[in-house]
């Protein structure tokens, strides 16, 4: 199971730019690409359809339980 947490900035931009909280799923599930950045941040991205890529930068973060836990730094459509 995934769940989401979002920082503020993530928040104010996914609502800004209309991405849909399924997307970000997807490409966090699925990525077509994946490149680790600095503190343990990653960036993945998904093409959604012929015209849009949504790319999601993110830090997983562990619990103990079976949750992973994500939390969106940003996301935006290419």
């Amino acid at each position: 199971m995934i769940r989401l947490k979002f920082s503020i900035h993530a928040q104010v931009r996914v609502e800004e730019r209309g991405i849909e909280i399924d997307h970000i799923k997807k490409a966090i599930r699925n990525p077509d690409f994946t490149r680790h950045q600095f503190e343990g941040r990653i960036l993945v991205g998904k093409k959604i359809d012929k015209k849009r890529t949504i790319e999601v930068v993110y830090c997983k973060e562990s619990s103990l339980k079976k949750t992973s836990d994500y939390l969106i730094i940003t996301a935006y459509y290419l």
